[in-house]
This record gives C-alpha cells, structure tokens and sequence, in this order.
C-alpha cells in the first residue's frame, strides 16, 4: 500500500481496488464545473471538401483546439454513465487493474487500467477523484500508481480519454505531463453527448 500526505495534512493512502468498493465508488460525487472549454477548429481545403483549391505551402488540413469562455459554468455530473450500482461492479470487472486512494480510511477516488497488449499500453478506463477530495494531489498520486502498473506489465505507455468541455481535467492532465494524442470529432453517438469532442490524452514511460 502507498502512502502520501495530502495539502491539507490528511493522511491518504492507495490500495488495488476490490470489487467490494463498488458502493463507496458508487456515491462519489463524480461531477464537474467549468467556466471555459475548447472549441474545436478545422482548417484545409481536405476539411471543406474536393471542391476547394489547394493553395501551395498551405495545410491540408489543421486542428485547433481554443479555449473558449462559456457565458454560464456548465456543470456535468459523469455519474449519469454508471448511475447504478450493478454498472459500477460491472465496469469494476472489466478492467484488468487499478486502484483506490483512501483519505483517513474514506474512498476518495479511483484508477482503473487495461493493458492494450497490440499497442502496449495501459488505458486508463477511468480516474474519478470525488469533489470533495480534489486539489489535495490524489489525482496526481493515482496517475503515478498507474503509470508504475503500466511499467511493471511492461507497457510503453498510457492512454486516457476525455472531452472538449471538461476543461479542469485537460488542465489537470497537462500538469501531470500528459499530452494530446489525437482528437476525434465524431466519436459520441447521437444523445446528449454527440456535440462533444473525444480527447485521447497520452505519456510515454521512459
């Protein structure tokens, strides 16, 4: 089991999750607030389509990712995805690893891995701090635990995905020393989440 201290001076430690935790993962405010996003932006005549004149010297075709404020805070509750108990033991039992970190005994967050065998990698399936619990270096302690899980499997590197609007979790990521990988426009079915951009997040482990 490791240990840290977080910024507060609680004593937090981290353990391999169990499938006994589901009820504990299962109340923690999974939810979120952000006064800003990243807007997708596409450039290049292969981004309008045949009829559009190349221009020498020019892109093809260019991404940008712009933060851009948002009038009212948007607030997303992530537990809409695992609104259940039965989905969290479900999804407890499809990953192949992971971990939780307790704050003086209480479950405040979670890690959960998959090795990619193909690519050797670990994906992170999910990492889920509780907001009550954020900004105290759980999140950061979770993502070495991770990363050092990643190592011992003998993976090259690890992979998360996120979205455009969760724009505290990007900034946390970058902090961490992850980077953007790729970015994916369509890749939500149609719902309340099909406007969203996919954000594939990664760090090579050296």
């Amino acid at each position: 089991m490791e240990k840290a201290l977080s910024q507060v001076g609680e004593q937090v430690e981290v353990r391999a999750v169990e499938m006994t935790d589901a009820p504990a993962l299962h109340a923690l405010d999974y939810s979120f607030e952000t006064d800003r996003i990243y807007t997708l932006h596409q450039q290049g005549y292969l981004a309008q389509g045949d009829g559009q004149a190349k221009i020498p010297g020019k892109p093809a075709l260019a991404f940008e990712l712009c933060e851009t404020p948002v009038d009212l805070p948007l607030y997303k509750d992530l537990r809409v995805y695992q609104r259940t108990l039965e989905a969290v033991e479900v999804r407890l039992a499809s990953v192949h690893g992971g971990y939780v970190a307790l704050a003086d005994g209480q479950i405040a967050g979670v890690i959960l891995l998959k090795v990619e065998e193909w690519r050797s990698l670990a994906r992170i399936e999910d990492i889920i701090v509780g907001r009550l619990f954020r900004r105290y270096g759980i999140g950061s302690l979770l993502l070495n635990c991770a990363a050092d899980w990643a190592r011992n499997r003998g993976c090259r590197a690890i992979l998360l995905e996120t979205q455009n609007v969760n724009y505290p979790a990007i900034q946390f990521y970058l902090r961490n020393g992850l980077e953007v990988w790729s970015i994916s426009q369509h890749h939500y079915p149609p719902g309340p989440v099909e406007h969203e951009v996919a954000i594939f997040m990664g760090k090579m482990l050296r």
